[in-house]
């Protein structure tokens, strides 16, 4: 019927271009209104954002009203549950929502809603937020399994969560039996918080599980233990640490060994002075610079350093009560043997007058951790030393 009336086609097609029309025209009018209410939402006065609002309920929205109404030391948690409301899967605007809650006294919203942020993410900071949460309502019960699932996914400082653990309970040792993940990144942090806590007990548990299968990655947490035992003269734990970081190769040395005479790191300094642990710490001075190149120490004087300073030194194991020899090879130019470089050891015992040129020094060692130090002293009656000295073979051994 349709086909054989031509008005009744023309109709239709008039319809249908009305609507296709009335569709633009809505779909244009609800562009410019959000563009609109757009505009408002990012302007200072509060009365736009509520205006933008109004025009286009909408999450972000109501999210910039609220930062705004903040700034202006207003109440946004309505703000922050219009926006939830609206947007209920986005974790942030929970999270936020939980905070304006809590500052308000509302608990049971906030927790009801870091809860519903924790299910709506697998990220670490709505669960840092909840033992947070716990923390302050001190609800052990609660606080413990959420401060271990933060630690279980934290990808950057964990230290917040730690100090959060340790005012809870500060007792290390249940801490890493009941609190710490397995993760390689988690147990590096620990070891360095229980550093600066100073629990040695627990750090060096924490470093001796870590040990077995140390990586590159491992190395600088645990040779700042090292380091940390060493500054308080403890040289069991520091070479134990120290020797097993050398044997799984992850320090180009030898491990110490006093009873096979290995008590020097890096004497033929086959590599540069890293400054760390027992290798060779090099001691910026004025008017003298050093470097290792081709198995030496070269040590370059320009003529104007103190007449007395040290160069380079480095801790040694030592059995105390024990007399040793230390000495090296010190070459000036013309491979004459260079005066004025000589050993110190400040915490022998005793220690006799060093030879020079040669530098040998006997001592007698008092504890069971000793500093030797490569010194620079101006011979009496001579010039400052000018030009470049190699230090080589450096060697200690028990005196006969």
């Amino acid at each position: 019927m349709l086909a054989g009336n031509p008005s009744a086609k023309f109709v239709v097609r008039a319809l249908v271009r009305g609507a296709a029309w009335l569709a633009l025209a809505l779909s244009s009018y609800w562009a410019l209104r959000l563009a609109w209410a757009d505009q408002l939402s990012r302007g200072a006065p509060l009365a736009g954002r509520e205006r933008a609002f109004q025009l286009a309920p909408a999450a972000i929205f109501a999210v910039r009203l609220a930062g705004r109404r903040e700034e202006l030391g207003g109440d946004s948690l309505p703000d922050w549950r219009r926006a939830s409301a609206l947007d209920p899967e986005n974790p942030e605007w929970l999270m936020r929502l939980a905070l304006r809650a809590e500052l308000a006294g509302d608990y049971a919203l906030a927790e009801k809603s870091l809860l519903a942020a924790a299910a709506r993410s697998r990220l670490y900071q709505p669960k840092y937020l909840l033992a947070q949460y716990y923390f302050r309502r001190q609800d052990a019960g609660l606080f413990w399994p959420w401060a271990r699932a933060a630690l279980e996914t934290a990808y950057g400082d964990a230290a917040p969560v730690f100090e959060l653990c340790w005012r809870m309970r500060p007792d290390a040792a249940w801490l890493s039996a009941n609190i710490i993940p397995p993760r390689r990144a988690i147990a590096r942090q620990y070891l360095a918080y229980l550093i600066n806590r100073e629990q040695w007990a627990a750090a060096a548990a924490a470093a001796r599980r870590m040990l077995p299968a140390a990586q590159d990655a491992d190395r600088a947490g645990l040779l700042a233990y090292c380091e940390a035992r060493l500054s308080r003269a403890d040289a069991r734990e520091a070479a134990e640490i120290w020797n097993a970081l050398c044997r799984r190769s992850l320090l180009p040395d030898e491990a110490l060994d006093p009873g096979s005479g290995r008590l020097v790191t890096n004497g033929d300094f086959r590599h540069a002075p890293s400054g760390r642990g027992f290798d060779w710490h090099l001691v910026a001075q004025s008017g003298v610079s050093a470097a290792a190149a081709g198995g030496r120490l070269r040590v370059a004087f320009t003529g104007r350093q103190a007449e007395r300073c040290a160069l380079a030194w480095q801790y040694v194991l030592t059995v105390p009560g024990t007399r040793y020899r230390l000495g090296c090879e010190a070459r000036a130019a013309g491979d004459e043997p260079a005066a004025g470089i000589v050993w110190e050891v400040p915490e022998a015992a005793r220690q006799a007058e060093p030879a020079r040129p040669a530098g040998l020094l006997e001592f007698v060692a008092a504890q069971g951790l000793t500093r030797i130090v490569l010194t620079y002293q101006r011979p009496p009656g001579e010039t400052r030393l000018e030009g470049t000295v190699a230090v080589a073979n450096v060697r200690l051994e028990r005196a006969p």
